[in-house]
């Protein structure tokens, strides 16, 4: 059968079954000749022949003599030559069988072979095809390149055409005057409508200004003259109405403010418009708004400073000093000095009272002078400064906003408001040198001082260099007028002192300055006030050290120390009790003082309190030595023979002022301890004239008297059973305690 189909296949094909046969022939050849028994040549995998080397098998056999298999072998004692050759029968039985079996799947062999000499012959026509594929999409790929390429050329000539199209409607835009503007420059009134126009006409005109290209184009030459007369109407037209509304501020009774906001700021673009286009113009409106403001607001300040003028009132005068000689004036000289004073009494001069308040009210309205004249009010000084300053920071802020919004530049504002403010130092210059009160002064240095955090909160910085100025304007003079109360002070003429121990007019004086000057400067702690305050107290203090050699005895000159001291340190608690009590003002620069007067106002208190309690101490003890001088000096001689000793053992006398001596210095104690203490109440009361500080006077003697008792009583305590009998049977020191509060209580 594959003889006969020969005939029908290709010489390739007959040649490949010619080469099986052959193959197969040889195959059954070897199988017979394994049947047979004869020699095969295996060539590299025959491994019976004699050429294998058999040197080292005995080491090899000894290294693994103790192997699982080979012990096997030599247990069974078998030969291991006859059992390789067993092995060796059985290998070439297994080699027979797969030759065997090759055989008997050759014809599926060929079967297979055919199948992929098929599908070889298949994957080669389709190999074509997809070549051919691979040519027809590279020529595709080729064409839409082509096209891409085509297509961004398009699209970059397009750009260009958009981009010359815009440009070349810009230009028209911008160089074509449509009837529209030239009938809205020429016919309409100034409104909004004419503001639009003004907009238009600006935008062409700086377009023609900028573009150096268009100056030099066809139409620019066209429509350029035009364009020039609508400029020139423009600006005939704004600067007519601007100058009208400008003039019309020189009205009497005009509300300015609300000019400015509801009718210039409403046509500010008219500003904007000369500036650009018409500066000469513009620099006419610019003079005539700044002349008439200037105007104005001049002579509205001085009007007012004016009108106030007439409401101040003066509380101080020239001879107004500490040092001054306390007389008291009557009949007409009397009349005349509290006219002088506004009807101040002089002895509040130096009081600052309520006057410092204002810092907490400084955002009141300004006053009225006419509401004020039909109320017969007056005002001191620092209110009518408050009322001038509070006025012209409202003024100065309105107009510098209108000035920056309106005109674009704050130098306008600058310009109109210097004689203003001219006006209102110039006022001040001449009224300063008049003023001889003192607080007056530092409380409008505060006012000036919270003004300054005004504007600066309100973030405008235009009246900074006229509050400067104000501040080095006011120092100077409170400098002078401190150093003529101080000076007052230093040149005293003691002579003139009358011998007395009240509470000297100097002394009354400067503890009322003081208090009030540490009252204002506390919530500032102000360093140059404080040192001119210790430079005070240093002049007081040594007059102090002075007077008292003009008495007759020393103890007239302690109690005269006394009633000073304790006036002055009376005086500065009050004040700062107040201060305790009273809020800070708002913006005070001094979040952590110390409460009170501050700290100078602290130490110069304590200093007068310190003095207050030795001189209290030494009256004291001079006034217990009269009536009570054998006790007090009993206790002190023994209590210094106990020093000089190093002590008093427990229970032993101390020699010479054990119980036997100290016996009759308790007897004449208790026979008259009440009578003396009598007569102690009733010298401190004359001698203090029953003045609260002749109260603390007794008080402290009280005290002291009952501690000179005790030690007595513990001297004795300590002396053994006679010591403690007789301190038992002596006054008991709540007696001496109850008759001290009876006096206390009268």
């Amino acid at each position: 059968m594959v003889t006969a189909d020969m005939a029908h296949i290709s010489p390739a094909l007959q040649e490949y079954f010619k080469s099986d046969k052959v193959a197969a022939a040889q195959d059954h050849s070897a199988a017979t000749d394994l049947e047979t028994g004869a020699d095969l040549d295996l060539g590299d995998l025959d491994i019976t022949t004699a050429q294998i080397s058999l040197a080292g098998v005995e080491d090899q056999l000894e290294h693994f003599a103790n192997h699982d298999v080979l012990k096997a072998i030599l247990d069974q004692g078998c030969d291991p030559k006859e059992y390789g050759q067993q092995y060796e029968t059985k290998l070439r039985q297994a080699e027979l069988e797969s030759i065997q079996d090759y055989i008997t799947e050759s014809d599926n062999l060929v079967e297979l072979h055919d199948q992929i000499s098929s599908c070889d012959n298949i994957l080669a026509t389709m190999e074509d095809m997809l070549g051919k594929f691979q040519a027809d999409l590279g020529n595709i790929s080729t064409e839409i390149r082509a096209l891409q390429e085509q297509s961004q050329t398009m699209s970059i000539k397009l750009k260009n055409r958009k981009g010359t199209e815009q440009k070349l409607s810009n230009f028209i835009e911008s160089v074509a005057i449509p009837p529209a503007l030239i009938d809205g420059i020429l016919q309409t009134e100034v409104d909004e409508t004419f503001h639009e126009h003004l907009l238009s006409l600006h935008r062409k005109l700086n377009f023609l200004e900028k573009n150096e290209a268009a100056q030099n184009s066809a139409a620019y030459k066209d429509v350029a003259p035009e364009l020039e007369k609508l400029r020139v109407k423009a600006i005939s037209k704004s600067r007519d109405y601007l100058m009208q509304r400008i003039y019309a501020l020189r009205k009497p009774k005009t509300n300015i403010q609300i000019l400015q906001q509801n009718v210039l700021l409403k046509y500010k673009y008219l500003v904007t418009f000369l500036r650009l286009h018409g500066g000469e113009v513009f620099g006419e409106v610019r003079t005539a708004y700044i002349d008439t403001l200037s105007r104005v607001l001049s002579s509205h300040f001085r009007a007012y400073l004016a009108a106030i003028e007439r409401l101040k009132e003066d509380l101080a005068s020239q001879t107004d000093v500490i040092g001054s000689a306390d007389v008291v004036p009557t009949g007409m000289m009397a009349l005349f000095q509290r006219a002088a004073a506004g009807g101040q009494d002089r002895q509040d001069v130096f009081v600052v009272g309520d006057r410092g308040s204002i810092l907490h009210h400084l955002d009141q309205p300004a006053i009225i002078p006419h509401v004020a004249e039909s109320e017969n009010k007056k005002f001191s000084f620092e209110l009518l400064f408050r009322s001038v300053n509070k006025l012209l920071m409202d003024t100065a802020t309105s107009e510098y906003l209108f000035c920056s919004d309106f005109f674009q530049e704050a130098a306008v504002f600058h310009e109109l408001f210097a004689p203003t403010l001219q006006v209102v130092e110039s006022a001040l210059a001449a009224t300063l040198p008049e003023t001889w009160d003192i607080l007056c002064l530092l409380v409008m240095i505060r006012i000036n001082y919270h003004h300054q955090l005004i504007m600066n909160k309100r973030r405008i910085p235009c009246l900074d260099d006229y509050l400067d100025r104000i501040n080095l304007t006011l120092w100077p003079r409170f400098k002078a007028l401190f150093d003529l109360q101080l000076g007052s002070i230093k040149h005293y003429n003691i002579g003139t002192f009358t011998p007395d121990v009240k509470v000297h007019h100097i002394v009354h004086r400067y503890a009322q300055l003081t208090a009030s000057l540490l009252s204002l400067n506390a919530d500032y702690q102000d360093g140059q006030l404080d040192h001119n305050l210790d430079r005070m107290r240093y002049a007081c203090m040594d007059l102090l050290m002075q007077l008292p050699r003009t008495f007759k005895t020393k103890k007239l000159g302690t109690i005269f120390l006394i009633n000073n001291f304790n006036h002055v340190a009376m005086v500065l608690r009050e004040a700062q009790t107040r201060m305790q009590q009273a809020p800070p003002p708002p913006g005070s620069s001094s979040p952590q003082k110390e409460p009170g007067l501050g700290t100078t106002g602290t130490a110069t208190r304590k200093e007068f309190e310190d003095q207050l309690m030795t001189c209290t101490s030494m009256y004291v003890e001079e006034q217990l030595l009269s009536q009570f001088g054998t006790l007090i000096g009993f206790v002190k001689r023994a209590e210094a023979a106990q020093k000089h000793k190093g002590g008093q053992a427990e229970g032993v006398p101390l020699p010479g002022y054990g119980p036997n001596e100290a016996a009759p210095v308790l007897q004449d104690f208790a026979s008259r301890w009440q009578a003396s203490i009598d007569a102690l109440h009733k010298d401190t009361m004359k001698d203090f004239k029953n003045s609260p500080a002749g109260r603390e006077v007794l008080k402290a003697a009280m005290t002291q008297l009952l501690l000179y008792y005790t030690r007595l009583l513990e001297l004795l305590r300590r002396s053994g059973g006679d010591g403690i009998a007789l301190a038992r049977d002596a006054v008991t020191v709540q007696s001496i305690m109850y008759e001290i509060k009876r006096y206390n209580r009268t």
